[in-house]
């Protein structure tokens, strides 16, 4: 590769990396820099820079130390990598990580200085948000005053705050991990477990007092389940308790509370409500009523405009029980504020039993409830766009779904995604991705209706909701592909981000919402797979739910399910298809998986691999086919007539480079005893399509243990020529596509002839597959081709097919050892 080419692919190495190069050569103070290195530093690409300017580019409370730092290096030698501050001209303050070490010549004097900057800023950035929502969060809890608590799924604890480890008198590390219920043993217990598990199971908040005799007290429960578990809050009410059954006992007591009491005469003679006989000075102090303003009143006057009638209920319902009433109420003051009461309200009979009056018991709780909304919002809203997430999504879904079965109202369900997102963020960084992702959900609202649902789902995944669209399918799909192209259309459009003027598109998918799903996943499944459509057909488009693309789906689940139980019962066979060379003798066989399936026979790769490819189970099947071919190296080693045989495994691309491939096939090797050079891996070319250094390094250590390497199907994918002559190959396989026609399609000749020219060129070997008549292997020949494969000579053959067959062959393979 040319000198010039190599550095414009440093530069653009270095520029997608965000990294420079820097040397300084020793004596001396001047500056050798790459073009990232000058743009890191906001230096013009040409312009010449000394030690101390670049020292001087460091914010002042870094410069002393990087200025040490290079000073020990150029010394003693000591590498430093540090992250510290610079200033920019242009881009203002960034963070950097540095990176020097030095250079000895022959004798072991240091002779230049050189390193590496790297822009980390976005990092830093990326650090700072996380710090700062997990500050947020941290407020947040530590602004509730009660004891709090989550649990998992399991009931066991996950945080306690300090009230909750003083109230439970056990300390955060006692508890962590462990069982609620377990912590209380006994009849309590088991009452503690029942409620908890109830929340979960109905997802349902519950409340309930019971007295804990391991505590001596007791305590109100009240559970809040949310996505990770629950929400847990433990008050003691031991005082309020014994307060409740006194409380016509203690009136002098009451007014010097700091809960609010209110008490009203349950049945006055001359009014048909409740009116109230007594307030407490917390009353005074909370609602800014003096006593005269509220003796003989109903209560209902604190109560506003809003009537909160469930809650009134909830607590006259259990009243009419002769029950405590508990409910939480908006209390509206004097001025017309409001805050938030927990009132326990208790009926009071004379001995007759006749009621005589309620006595309410309220505590503030605003605080409380401003903290229980700020958890519902994390837990159920996208904390980037304010939108609904995830939780949110599916229970509202499965609200439209219970409507639509009852009204026959049609709607429509919307999957979005935001076509090359990734690009952007790699490109621009993860702050105009956010950007982006807030400006594209804003749009997004603008598109439909209040009562319509915006959703995000993660990453640049959106979802619209849209209800009661039409009661006929037809109409109701028309009006969902208005609302999808306006969509796009609006996306279309170009976002202003930060000064950058970026251009975005999206791909939809859209299925219906009838009423007819038992299940909410399967409808964002169905968008799901929508959307992947849109975007196979090129992006920026949408696509409707076809009902043969969920056919397709399972199709590929069931071959997905089927090559599990087929590989856990040995249902996978090899078939062998001989390789000879010019003369005719077979030299070595490609090994071919089949598929014995019990059901549907043998089944050709073309049926199961590339399933085997998408859902990973192309590594133990992989691993199988090279153990098997092996074994069988190892069995042929010892018999005069197969000594010298060879076998191709091909290796797919996953296979090639997970991380344990090499060590797998050395420790194969190793174990079966087989001579390394017999033992043909067959390569694809799209391994030449990135990672190019990792691959050459793998394809070198197993060339130098022995094995025979081969790129197979050359010519049909990607063929750089750069990278060919960089890889340490042994062979090139002409794939069967240009072999078919190459005696009547001049093009299929010509490509045929320049493998095999330029195969020669390299010093490696040619084999053409898929050789089916005399005439095509003499053209093949006549251009230099001295392997064939194909079924002129044998189609693929089972091992003992095969065994018989190389007994008919007038010529052997040669002796290794020869």
């Amino acid at each position: 590769m040319a000198p010039r080419t190599s550095r414009k692919l440093l530069d653009m190495a270095e520029r997608t990396a965000h990294i420079g190069s820097w040397t300084i050569e020793l004596p001396g103070d001047r500056l050798a820099h790459s073009r990232e290195c000058a743009a890191i530093l906001g230096v013009a690409p040409g312009q010449s820079l000394t030690f101390s300017e670049m020292v001087a580019r460091y914010t002042p409370e870094w410069r002393e130390n990087i200025e040490a730092l290079f000073r020990k290096c150029g010394r003693d030698g000591s590498p430093f990598d540090e992250e510290m501050q610079i200033v920019a001209a242009a881009q203002g303050s960034r963070w950097v990580r540095t990176v020097g070490e030095a250079e000895h010549d022959d004798k072991g004097q240091i002779v230049r200085l050189q390193g590496v900057l790297k822009d980390i800023s976005a990092r830093k950035q990326a650090q700072r948000e996380t710090l700062r929502l997990a500050m947020r969060l941290t407020t947040t809890l530590a602004s509730i005053t009660e004891a709090f608590v989550t649990l998992d799924h399991a009931c066991c604890f996950t945080y306690l705050n300090r009230e909750s480890e003083r109230l439970l008198q056990r300390t955060t590390g006692d508890l962590l991990g462990k069982q609620a219920w377990h912590e209380f043993g006994g009849a309590v217990g088991q009452r503690l477990e029942q409620q908890l598990e109830k929340s979960l199971a109905t997802n349902r908040r519950v409340e309930f007092d019971d007295f804990y005799p391991a505590l001596g007290k007791w305590l109100e429960v009240r559970a809040y389940p949310f996505t990770e578990g629950l929400a847990v809050y433990f008050r003691d009410v031991t005082d309020r308790r014994k307060s409740q059954e006194q409380l016509m006992l203690l009136e002098t007591s009451i007014s010097r509370l700091n809960d609010i009491v209110l008490i009203a005469e349950a049945l006055p003679s001359r009014h048909p409500e409740p009116r109230v006989v007594f307030v407490n000075d917390a009353f005074v102090r909370h609602t800014g009523y003096n006593r005269d303003d509220v003796l003989g009143q109903t209560p209902g006057m604190l109560l506003g405009p809003d009537p909160q009638l469930g809650q009134l209920l909830r607590g006259k319902g259990a009243l009419q029980e002769n029950r405590h009433g508990r409910s939480e109420l908006k209390i509206y003051t004097k001025s017309g504020s409001w805050f938030w009461v927990e009132l326990e309200i208790v009926s009071v009979l004379a001995p007759a039993g006749q009621l005589t009056h309620w006595v309410a018991v309220g505590r503030d709780i605003t605080q409380r409830k401003a903290a229980e909304a700020e958890i519902h919002h994390l837990a159920f809203y996208d904390p980037l766009t304010q939108l609904p997430n995830r939780q949110l999504l599916m229970d509202r879904l499965q609200r439209v779904l219970a409507q639509n079965t009852q009204t026959k109202r049609q709607g429509a369900l919307m999957f979005i995604d935001v076509d090359n997102f990734k690009v952007l963020n790699d490109t621009l960084g993860h702050h105009k991705g956010d950007l982006l992702l807030q400006k594209v959900a804003t749009r997004l609202l603008d598109c439909v209706r209040k009562t319509d649902t915006v959703a995000r789902l993660g990453g640049d995944e959106f979802v619209i909701m849209l209800e009661n669209l039409a009661d006929d399918p037809e109409a109701a799909t028309s009006r969902a592909r208005i609302v999808a192209e306006k969509v796009l259309n609006c996306l279309r459009e170009p976002f202003n981000l930060d000064g950058h003027r970026h251009y975005a598109s999206a791909s939809l998918g859209v299925t219906s919402l009838t009423g007819q799903h038992d299940r909410v996943s399967e409808l964002l499944k169905q968008a799901d797979l929508a959307m992947y459509q849109a975007k196979t057909l090129g992006r920026n488009t949408v696509c409707f739910f076809d009902p043969n693309l969920q056919a397709t789906v399972s199709a590929k689940a069931a071959v997905s399910s089927d090559l599990r139980v087929g590989l856990r019962e040995n249902q996978f066979v090899v078939y062998y298809q001989p390789q000879v060379d010019r003369h005719g003798c077979v030299t070595g066989v490609e090994a071919l998986l089949r598929w014995q399936h019990p059901e549907r026979g043998l089944v050709e790769p073309a049926d199961f691999i590339p399933t085997a490819e998408d859902t990973g189970l192309i590594l133990p099947l992989g691993q199988w086919a090279l153990e098997t071919a092996c074994q069988q190296l190892a069995a042929w080693a010892m018999r005069p007539e197969t000594v010298g045989l060879s076998i191709a495994v091909n290796v797919s691309v996953r296979q090639f480079r997970h991380p344990d491939f090499v060590d797998t096939v050395i420790a194969t090797i190793q174990r079966t005893g087989i001579r390394a050079h017999r033992l043909k891996l067959e390569l694809t070319e799209s391994l030449l399509a990135d990672h190019m250094e990792i691959t050459i390094a793998k394809m070198g250590t197993l060339k130098a243990l022995g094995v025979t390497l081969s790129l197979d199907d050359f010519g049909v994918g990607y063929s750089s020529l750069s990278a060919l002559k960089r890889l340490p190959l042994d062979q090139l396989k002409i794939d069967k596509i240009f072999v078919a026609d190459l005696l009547t399609d001049p093009n299929d000749a010509a490509i045929s002839r320049a493998i095999i020219t330029l195969a020669q060129s390299l010093s490696l070997q040619v084999v053409a597959e898929g050789v089916e008549t005399q005439a095509q292997r003499d053209f093949l020949l006549e251009q230099g081709c001295e392997y064939f494969q194909g079924y002129l000579f044998s189609r693929p053959l089972p091992l003992e097919q095969l065994e018989r067959y190389l007994l008919t062959q007038a010529c052997r393979p040669a002796d290794p050892a020869a």
